[in-house]
Parts: C-alpha cells; sequence; structure tokens
C-alpha cells in the first residue's frame, strides 16, 4: 500500500468539528461528516483505485487522536460518511486550538445587518494579501493567500435575510466555479 498522506483530511476533520463548536458549542458525541468522493481523493492526495486502501490507512493512523473512526460509501454513489466517535471529537476539543480568524468570520456573517463589505474587514484585520472574487453582484468567493491564517475559500452570498456562506477548499472552488461556465 502507498504511503497515507493523513495530514489534509486529518486538518479538514479538526477544523470543520471546530467551526462546528465555535457556533454551536461543544458536546461530547459522535459527529458525522460528508465528503463527495473528489474531496476525499484530494484531501489524501489519493488515486481512484486506491482509495478504499488510503481510507483503511488513514483510519488506521489516526486512531489514537480520534478513536475508531470510520469511513464508508453511502448509499448515495459517491458520497462518503466519516463517522467521528465521542473520543475524537473530545479530543479536537481539548488539543485543537479555535481560530480567531474563524472566531471573528463566524461572528460577523451572524449578526443581523451585517453586508459583504463588513466579511472583507474581517479577512483584511488578519491580512493584507486577500483575494477576493466576485461571482455575482452580492456572492463574493474570499480567501487568504497566506494560508497558515486560513486554508480555505469562503463562498458568502448577501440577501435580503442576510449573509449565508459555504467553506471549500481552493480546489473544491475551482471545481465548482469550473462547473458554472
Amino acid at each position: 500500500m502507498a504511503d497515507v498522506k493523513v495530514e489534509g483530511l486529518q486538518k479538514n476533520i479538526y477544523d470543520t468539528l471546530k467551526e462546528w463548536e465555535i457556533k454551536i458549542g461543544y458536546r461530547k458525541e459522535e459527529v458525522q461528516l460528508y465528503y463527495p468522493k473528489e474531496s476525499l481523493l484530494e484531501l489524501l492526495e489519493a488515486e481512484e483505485e486506491n482509495l478504499e486502501q488510503q481510507l483503511e490507512g488513514f483510519c488506521k493512523a489516526v486512531k489514537r487522536e480520534l478513536g475508531d473512526i470510520a469511513i464508508y460509501e453511502t448509499n448515495e454513489k459517491g458520497r462518503y460518511c466519516v463517522r467521528v466517535p465521542a473520543q475524537g471529537v473530545s479530543y479536537i476539543h481539548e488539543h485543537i486550538p479555535e481560530s480567531e480568524f474563524l472566531k471573528a468570520f463566524l461572528k460577523t456573517v451572524t449578526t443581523p445587518g451585517t453586508k459583504l463589505e463588513d466579511v472583507a474587514t474581517v479577512f483584511y484585520q488578519f491580512s493584507k494579501h486577500v483575494v477576493i472574487e466576485k461571482q455575482e453582484e452580492r456572492e463574493w468567493g474570499i480567501f487568504f493567500l497566506e494560508e497558515e491564517i486560513d486554508p480555505y475559500v469562503y463562498y458568502v452570498e448577501e440577501d435580503d435575510f442576510g449573509l449565508e456562506y459555504h467553506r471549500f477548499t481552493k480546489e473544491a472552488y475551482q471545481r465548482l466555479n469550473l462547473k458554472r461556465l
């Protein structure tokens, strides 16, 4: 079996659970995350023909921190469930620090009356090296050039009800943009 590249998927799991913790609080309970096959291939730096082996290797590699994590394809072909047991959720809560940027970002997008420009201000508080891609008049893709601050693209939409966002890896965001063309 080829070397398993755990860092990408592990970081994504950690980041997602910390995001949820900031938004809704911590609970010591199992969680389930869902990924399309393309995202798992990207995060594991795997090829489709060895994905199952890579997933098995990943589960073994992170067992000490995350416990008996399970990853399996759902009934919806090409969609995978990552089941993180309560032990893993607790590990992340206790050992992975919250992102100051993410806390500020989430506070901004959940505050009534905020605008896209307010989101940009939050990004610029953390770096001068920010990319804003205006997709539509009130829909922006925004990210840092310095991935150590935050490696994701935040797709933020503003409507009459406020702001809504989705977070993507840069590769997933590029795939999404290519499908629009």
